[in-house]
């Protein structure tokens, strides 16, 4: 009888993952393959997606786990990210 090997997560707080690649990464890819396909450009597509995360998980490494959402609400305006307690992000010096 074969044995499996499934790997368990050492921590709770681990990101999870799709097979080796961070949830938002895969999520890129997967994204753009399926724009692809949807416009009847599939190869293209998938190979778009794999260079964008390619990219972004250059960009993304050695910083924060939530580095997406810090960098989604620093570009997306306030009503979009439903942030109404922080200052816009076009407001670069604070007071104080």
């Amino acid at each position: 009888m074969a044995t499996l090997c499934t790997e368990i997560p050492r921590r709770l707080n681990d990101p999870p993952r799709m097979f080796w690649w961070d949830l938002d990464v895969a999520l890129l890819v997967l994204g753009c393959a399926i724009g692809g396909m949807i416009t009847g450009f599939f190869a293209t597509g998938a190979l778009l997606g794999l260079l964008s995360a390619s990219a972004y998980a250059r960009a993304k490494s050695g910083k924060h786990p939530a580095f997406a959402l810090h960098l989604l609400s620093w570009h997306l305006p306030g009503p979009v990210t439903g942030l109404t307690r922080t200052p816009p992000s076009h407001l670069r010096e604070m007071q104080g």
